[in-house]
Formats: C-alpha cells, structure tokens, sequence
C-alpha cells in the first residue's frame, strides 16, 4: 500500500508541471496557431482557363513546387473557436522582419473559400508573396472545417483582428509595415477592421460595398441573402445596416486608401462608390479611386493592373498632408491650438502624416494669401522650428514679417536665408526693398 501511495505522489509531482500547463492553456489566446499543414496545389489540369493564360504547364511547376514559397493551412483561435487560415511566405524567415498583407476574400459559405476551386486568391495571393510580403488570410469562422457561424461582417470580424496577434507570434513579420486587402464581402471588413483600429499602414479595396442602405434598395434579392448572414435580422437590421456601411462613418478611415471598382459591378454599382469618394474627399482623406470601364465586380478583366497597383500601394504607401489636418484645426481651434497640434502628431504618428517642409510652407502662404497675417507668421515660425538649416524657411518668414510691416524682423529672417544660402537672389532683393523703407 505504501509503495502504491509512493508511486502514484511520484507520478503526480512528475505530471504536475503538465496538468499546471494544461490548466493554464486550456483555452489558447486568440490568434494561437494550433495546426498547420502544407496546402496541396491543384494539377495544371484542374487550373481554371483563365490562370492557363498566365502558366504554361512548365512554369506552372515552378510556381507550384517554389523554392522560396511556401502556402501552409493553418488553424487558429478566435474567440475560443478554432478558425481555419492560410499563410504564404518565405520558406526560409530565420532572422527576417518582412511586411504582412491581411488577406480578406471576398464570397460567403463553402463555395467561395479558399481553394483549388476559387484559384484566383490563390494565385493573388502567390503575387504578393513574391513581392517579399507575407499574406495572411482567413477562411472566417464557420467555413472549411471552421467553427462558429459566418455573420458576413458581424463577430466574423474578430476572425480578421486575431491575425494581428498571430502575425505578431510568429517573429518574422514586421508589425511596423503591416497592410489590408480585401474584395467584395472582404473589403466591407478590411473597412470595418480599419475603424476598429486594426494597427495597418494602408489599405486596398475591390468591389467594396459602402452602402447597404443603397444596396439593398437597389436590389431586393440582396435582403433574402443578408437575412441568413446576419443575426436576428428583423430586430436589428439597422444596427447590422450601420456597422457594415463605411460610407455612414467614413471619418474613421484614417488610412491611405486605394478603392478599385469595376465601372460594370452588377452587384455594388458605381455609383455608390462615387457617393463615398465624395465623403473621403470632403473628410481631407487620403484616397485613391480607379474605376475600370466595363470591368465587372472582381476586376477580373485588369486583374493584373489592380495587382500591379496595390503591390505599389502598400511598397509606397501614402501619406496624409499635414498641412490638411493643421488647416482644419487652424479653423476650428486657433493658429495656437494647431501648432500644438502639428508638434503632437509629428512625436506620436510620424510616418502617417507628410511633414515635409514644403507643407507649412504651402499652408503659410495660403494664409497669406487670404490676408490672415498673423496666422501665416506663426506657421512659418513653426516650419523654422522645424526646418532649422533651410534658407527657404527664413525666407517666407521674413516676407511675411515684411506683410505685417515688422521690418526688423523681416530683414533678420532674410540675412539668415542668405546667410544659409548666399546665391539666393529672393533674399538679397528683398533686403534692398526693405533698405528703401
């Protein structure tokens, strides 16, 4: 009896590192790998036509057995659901920090997953891979041996955000240069991602629907698709209607932009796309829209054109003018309150803002422009704050001191602008005007 009792506290205290672990993770993190196997491509045979007229069979096999490449199927953790996915990346990452695409397809239930079926996410997805990014994508709950249930851009959203800290697992993704794709259904949440604050650097979206309130007037049969996607559907359709409608909140899209829409969409028109560039636009936002004529909902027709453009909208993503934000604030709050302003977002976002010198600069001189004096000293006098060894800088200040009929400090700024640069003909005329008075 004792060699037994003796024998089963030893066997406890060996296990109980285990059983102290398996307490502790019984229920993995959100975004937590938990399986991952090499996806199996299709044969060239079983390729859609269209993709025929990109590979011939030989480099097909070059693309299907990559030496660099690798697509592995994953399944992850969202929301305590295990979730299916896929990564494309480098076969060999050791050492590497490489910038992340989040992938969202676009479609709903099994016919529309990622898959030999639907080889163009696939193939999009090997494109940007290629390019040096790592793509992440989800198949959302529900699909593919997924559990839970796709609500089309309801708690399914959460299956997007879980990739960040999954991407941030892995080590060799580079959490600084992180961006979103999306087509369709995916591009609705690549939007509502953004307004969550999904931390990316900028954005791409094919066949966005920006509008549900349009377009499900504009097309019934769209009600009796969404009343099976989104939950309780009569009680709470405009709260579903509000929080997929990025046109209804377009001031939270504090990204770089790019919208690619085909001019023939039959399923989201044009139309309503042109309505939220409208708002974008009116907002200050950084944006880009190109609309192909008689392309369809997936731009299928310029596909390697959209490839072509989102590859350089995430490589050279753009920024915001700072001079946009600061002119607002100017007229909102004060010339005093917007250089506080400028010197906040500078420390805290600098990549996301243009704070080259040109832009004060411009803004200065609009001011001027418009007679504001005063306003226009202060903004030159930050861009000299900011711009120390720039003659251009002195410059524009001492003309607008000049404006203001300050002419010591007119004639300062412009000996300091010679000063920096001696061949500056502006400052020297300057200087004789100002000896005249």
């Amino acid at each position: 009896m004792k060699t037994f009792r003796y024998l089963l506290l030893l066997a406890l205290l060996i296990l109980s590192p285990c059983i102290s672990m398996a307490q502790s993770n019984g229920v993995a993190s959100d975004g937590a790998v938990i399986e991952q196997s090499p996806y199996v491509f299709p044969t060239y045979d079983q390729l859609p036509d269209w993709t025929k007229l990109i590979y011939t069979k030989e480099s097909y096999e070059t693309f299907r057995s990559s030496s660099t490449l690798e697509l592995v199927r994953i399944k992850y953790t969202s929301d305590g659901l295990k979730v299916v996915g896929f990564i494309y990346k480098p076969k060999m990452t050791e050492g590497k920090k490489l910038p992340l695409i989040i992938f969202n397809r676009g479609g709903v239930g099994e016919e529309a997953k990622i898959g030999n079926s639907n080889f163009h996410n696939i193939y999009e997805m090997y494109r940007y891979a290629s390019e040096g990014f790592v793509v992440i994508a989800s198949q959302y709950r529900g699909i593919d041996g997924g559990e839970g249930k796709d609500e089309m851009g309801g708690s399914d959203l959460n299956d997007v955000m879980n990739l960040v800290p999954l991407a941030k697992s892995l080590g060799y993704v580079d959490t600084n240069r992180m961006f979103i794709w999306g087509a369709s259904r995916g591009a609705q949440m690549a939007l509502q991602a953004v307004k969550q604050g999904l931390p990316v650097k900028a954005a791409v979206v094919v066949g966005a629907p920006t509008d549900w309130n349009i377009a499900l007037s504009q097309s019934p049969s769209l009600i009796r698709f969404v009343k099976d996607m989104w939950p309780d559907f009569e009680s709470r359709k405009e709260e579903h209607i509000k929080s997929r409608s990025a046109a209804l909140w377009a001031d939270q899209i504090n990204v770089p932009l790019l919208i690619l829409q085909g001019g023939a969409d039959a399923r989201f028109a044009t139309p309503q796309i042109l309505a939220f560039a409208q708002k974008l636009d009116a907002l200050g936002k950084i944006y880009e829209l190109v609309v192909y004529a008689k392309d369809d909902h997936p731009v299928s027709l310029n596909r390697e054109d959209r490839l072509r453009k989102t590859i350089d909208w995430f490589k050279n993503p753009r920024t915001i003018p700072v001079s946009r934000v600061i002119g607002r604030t100017i007229a909102d709050q004060g010339v005093g309150a917007a250089a506080k302003h400028y010197r906040e977002l500078k420390e805290s976002q600098p990549d996301k803002y243009d704070f080259s010198e040109g832009e004060l600069n411009n803004l200065g001189y609009e001011l001027l422009g418009a007679g504001r004096v005063k306003e226009a000293v202060e903004i030159f006098k930050l861009n000299v704050v900011a711009y120390p060894a720039s003659p251009n800088v002195y410059d524009s200040l001492g003309e607008a001191y000049g404006v203001a009929g300050e002419r010591e400090l007119a004639v300062k700024n412009y000996k300091k602008s010679l000063e920096l640069n001696p061949q500056s003909t502006s400052a020297v005329e300057a200087l004789r005007r100002l000896d005249q008075k």
